[in-house]
């Protein structure tokens, strides 16, 4: 049962660095690939913080 709950929270971090990556980081200084990268490893959110102030100039 802890391996399903493992693999959820994986497909549900992966699924949300997709989006933050894909859909979020369309006009960030930042390219996508980076920010997919942040956000896989620290965390999506991390990645929507990243990519929110790289949109700043």
């Amino acid at each position: 049962m802890s391996e399903i709950i493992i693999v959820v929270l994986f497909l549900i971090w992966y699924i949300g660095s997709l989006i933050v990556s894909e859909i979020v980081s369309k006009d960030s200084k930042i390219s996508t690939e980076w920010i997919f990268f942040i956000s896989m490893i620290f965390s999506p959110i991390i990645g929507l913080i990243v990519s929110v102030f790289a949109k700043q100039k």
